[in-house]
């Protein structure tokens, strides 16, 4: 058909012009891509089916684009409301003085004992039995509470309990026996902080949410002296709470020293270039480094701080296993 016309054409030029292949070519090209065309049409107009796949394929890639977008500007934002609060006053006193870590490890003691104060000092017996009224109560909404706090108690104690497992058997030695030495440090630089005080908040949420199941499930306890609670039960508040305060101390006072350290040491260490390798470094093996006491001294003490930081990890985790077999002993899914 295209040659057809393109012959019609010749002849109607005249026999004096002269075509040469790029023009026929261009002419060729043009008529099919005018028959293309009126195929899409008529295929449209045929199944409109098509034009609506086509449509909401083009309004799905526009919302997706939207919503990228929104969440890469709330993402900026954060990033500069953190900035700013990164340059105030108030950023380099909560960072550069132990006056903040005084306050919070003071409002985590406050808190608990302020949960507890009933049961250490005990109540008068007309208290004790207001206190079994209020129990007795409004049992659907006491039902309510108690599902939010079982969610609260068992969502907290699982966080931390995994957490503790991955940081201390999967991450920290596949990170130590893979990753160059100084890059391993700087990933821990940033995990650790996290780590510790994530680990101190599902702690106490886990602590106050048992408190509460137990005094739900045991109206009594509400004003009973603690003294009279059973053993077991007192092990458990004895078990969270020095894990909640082992992670706290870490948080707050073994950890900020241990990376200041950590920076000293690495900024010599990349002086004499060394940190490239992979696992343990004494730092004996460069002579610069050996005869350097200052070096020693700070190698020396981010080890002992490490060391004690490892430690506390261990006896925390060895706590959470404790109330892991009280819940083991406790509990019956069947």
């Amino acid at each position: 058909m295209c040659l057809h016309k393109m012959e019609q054409r010749v002849a109607g030029l005249g026999s004096g012009q002269l075509f040469d292949g790029a023009m026929l070519s261009e002419l060729c090209l043009v008529e099919k891509k005018q028959e293309v065309a009126k195929a899409c049409l008529l295929e449209k107009v045929h199944h409109p089916e098509v034009k609506t796949v086509a449509e909401e394929e083009v309004l799905y890639r526009d919302v997706l684009v939207g919503a990228t977008q929104a969440t890469r500007q709330l993402f900026d934002a954060c990033m500069q409301l953190r900035e700013k609060f990164r340059r105030s006053t108030t950023y380099k006193i909560l960072t550069r003085t132990t006056q903040p870590s005084h306050a919070i490890s003071m409002l985590f003691v406050s808190f608990i004992l302020l949960v507890l104060w009933p049961n250490l000092v005990g109540q008068s017996p007309a208290t004790e039995a207001e206190a079994a009224v209020d129990s007795s109560a409004c049992p659907a909404s006491q039902t309510r509470a108690n599902v939010l706090v079982s969610l609260a108690y068992f969502g907290s104690f699982a966080t931390h309990f995994g957490a503790q497992m991955w940081m201390t058997f999967v991450s920290g030695l596949a990170l130590y026996f893979n990753l160059p030495r100084h890059t391993f440090g700087r990933v821990q630089e940033i995990l650790f902080p996290k780590y510790f005080s994530m680990g101190t908040g599902l702690s106490v949420v886990t602590l106050l949410t048992f408190i509460k199941l137990q005094q739900t499930a045991h109206p009594e306890l509400l004003s009973a002296n603690i003294r009279s609670w059973d053993p077991l039960v007192i092990l458990q508040l004895v078990s969270l709470a020095l894990c909640a305060a082992l992670e706290l101390i870490v948080w707050l006072y073994l950890a900020p020293p241990m990376l200041r350290l950590m920076h000293q040491k690495y900024h010599f260490e990349a002086s004499e270039t060394v940190g490239q390798e992979v696992g343990h470094f004494s730092g004996t093996e460069n002579a610069q480094l050996r005869r350097s006491n200052h070096y020693q001294n700070v190698h020396k003490r981010f080890r002992q701080i490490h060391m004690a930081t490892a430690m506390v990890n261990m006896v925390s985790l060895l706590c959470t296993f404790v109330h892991l077999h009280y819940l083991a002993s406790r509990v019956q899914l069947l």
